[in-house]
């Protein structure tokens, strides 16, 4: 309760979410090369290439890693994507306190993406590994 004596709900939520233990709860250990490639062999259609590409939200910058398989998606007609994994590397405090570039989310993902190209035998794809850019041109982009 506040100080006139009415609930605080703000105050409320943090309080059962703190009893949950959600408020400081470790992010996941990052995915390992062999369950990306594992994540991978299991995909049905047919798998052309594996990309990583840059996308942010309020956490900041990170790359996502995706198999393009051959089937009609929303963002092209012959090509769609599956996920493997989000690769993070920090917020985007580091930016402002400059230790970002390198990225190393960038290069944990281009490691990763190369080795599971490999093992479906198939091209990796990263426009932009140095420079956050999602506007970057994606693999259906430069093969249609």
């Amino acid at each position: 309760m506040n100080a006139s004596g009415e609930q605080d709900p703000p105050a409320e939520r943090h309080a059962e979410l703190e009893r949950q233990n959600l408020l400081h709860a470790e992010p996941p250990p990052p995915t390992t090369t062999t369950e990306l490639i594992d994540r991978a062999a299991a995909i049905t259609a047919p798998i052309v290439a594996v990309e990583g590409r840059w996308d942010g939200d309020t956490h900041g910058w990170f790359v996502v890693l995706v198999a393009i398989v051959e089937r009609p998606g929303r963002h092209h007609d012959r090509f769609d994507e599956e996920p493997l994994t989000l690769v993070r590397g920090g917020g985007d405090l580091r930016l402002f306190n400059g230790h970002a570039p390198p990225w190393p989310e960038a290069r944990r993902a281009t490691e990763q993406g190369h080795a599971v190209a490999r093992s479906l035998d198939v091209p990796f794809h990263f426009t932009s590994p140095d420079t956050p850019d999602d506007d970057a041109p994606r693999w259906w982009d430069l093969h249609p």
